[in-house]
């Protein structure tokens, strides 16, 4: 197995080429990032005072007016609103890695946390106010779900018992940074998320053909719980999101998608 330091020397010249008279501080970062995210997160611990040996200072560089101006606008292409509570992150999640990894630099920092970046590792960083309102949309969101399942298990074919699941922030993200969680059957899919300020919502769909999948008598209960979660204590953080394409192909389709763990759940005979 390859050490840290082993890992570290194979690629250091390669990542952070450093003449022997640069200065102390961090050279202009315009060859040492891959993406502008990246240079973002380097800039943050650059103004932290993190310099190229990989010692944290106390020599914190404050930025230039027009500095915080092109971070934000990076931010927004990046698609952050504001871009509130990721400096904090950056720097509580590269100290925290440094610990573990003392070769740890900036540059190679920056490629790990674009990696491992989602939204919900915000959440620590909101108000409380905001944390409460979290717990309260995700019990809301486990509900839903113990409802569905419980539907599920009052009908007959197999093929409507299958439920695909999948928890985002376990996996790699693929670039997602919004999904926490899905759960998905083949009348209806709910989804856990999370936005750039930290904040959970829901969002759902119901297969248009549900009621010739489940029957009148179930449709209409499951009708009556969405209905109540777009009416109810958390109305402003439900919204149902279109499709737009066939539910039943895409239902077939996502069953193949790694880290989508697909289950039959056993039929209620009560």
């Amino acid at each position: 197995m390859i050490t840290l330091s082993k890992f570290y020397d194979k690629i250091h010249d390669w990542l952070m080429p450093v003449q022997e008279q640069g200065c102390d501080m961090f050279p202009p970062v315009d060859n040492l990032y891959s993406t502008s995210f990246q240079k973002v997160v380097m800039d943050y611990l650059k103004w932290y005072g993190v310099n190229k040996k990989r010692n944290t200072t106390s020599s914190k560089i404050y930025p230039t007016f027009v500095e915080i101006l092109e971070t934000k606008s990076i931010l927004r292409k990046c698609g952050f609103t504001t871009g509130e509570y990721i400096e904090k992150l950056v720097i509580y999640e590269f100290l925290e890695m440094k610990e573990r990894m003392p070769d740890l630099n900036p540059v190679m920092f920056a490629h790990f946390f674009e990696d491992s970046y989602h939204n919900s590792k915000l959440v620590n960083f909101t108000s409380l106010e905001v944390q409460k309102s979290n717990q309260n949309t995700k019990e809301y969101y486990d509900k839903t779900k113990r409802f569905l399942i419980k539907i599920q298990g009052y009908l007959k074919a197999n093929d409507l018992r299958i439920r695909i699941e999948c928890i985002h922030t376990e996996n790699k993200n693929w670039f997602n940074h919004t999904r926490v969680q899905e759960f998905i059957t083949p009348f209806c899919k709910v989804a856990l998320n999370c936005n750039e300020l930290g904040r959970y919502n829901v969002t759902y769909f119901i297969n248009p053909h549900f009621k010739e999948l489940i029957g009148e008598s179930l449709g209409n209960k499951l009708e009556k719980r969405f209905d109540e979660l777009e009416d109810g204590e958390i109305k402003d953080l439900v919204k149902i999101i279109p499709l737009n394409r066939r539910y039943d192909k895409w239902f077939k389709e996502i069953q193949s998608i790694p880290n989508y763990k697909v289950t039959v759940m056993e039929q209620n005979l009560l």
